[in-house]
């Protein structure tokens, strides 16, 4: 139990500034940044306002995952590491991780923002665990956590990352339920 514990308290970060980056993305905040980088590779919806946003709203989350750590007396280091390089960190690593699949899908003629046709639920979740294995990395270098911790914080972020797609779908604040 603390170790699915810890994983959540890993996962805040994440959720905190994907939610928020989704309310930039929804207002349309920081037109000047909408600048895909490179509309052929990656489609119109990989833009440099992602790799500015995501890593500024990060740190925010990483403070909040440290004090969650503080709270529920755990330790897997966001108390001991620079709260503003693991957020950066893990904010363009989210981006960078994602990269590979937006470039699959072009190659597939899948639509930027758009799901496969067939195997919906295997593209869904590939499409929602890249940025996953980014984040690892990071985690793994920087806080104190096992291999339990980083295989279920891919298999837990994946689930959170559907349903929060799903909900911010119902929200009105994504376009695309998966």
């Amino acid at each position: 139990m603390k170790t699915f514990l810890e994983v959540l308290i890993l996962l805040i970060p994440l959720i905190f500034s994907g939610v928020l980056h989704m309310g930039v993305v929804t207002a349309d905040i920081l037109k000047f940044l909408k600048k895909p980088i490179h509309t052929d590779m990656f489609g119109k919806n990989k833009t440099y306002r992602g790799f500015v946003v995501m890593p500024l709203l990060t740190i925010p989350g990483v403070y909040l995952a440290s004090i969650s750590e503080r709270f529920f007396k755990v330790d897997i280091g966001f108390e001991h590491t620079n709260i503003i390089l693991l957020g950066v960190l893990l904010g363009l690593f989210y981006c960078l991780f994602e990269l590979p699949n937006s470039y699959y899908k072009r190659r597939k003629g899948i639509a930027p923002g758009k799901m496969a046709k067939e195997d919906v639920l295997k593209h869904a979740i590939i499409d929602q665990a890249d940025s996953g294995f980014g984040l690892i990395i990071i985690y793994y270098f920087l806080l104190d956590v096992t291999w339990v911790h980083l295989s279920l914080f891919v298999i837990t972020g994946t689930v959170v990352h559907l349903i929060l797609n799903y909900l911010l779908y119902v929200l009105g604040l994504r376009k695309e339920p998966l």
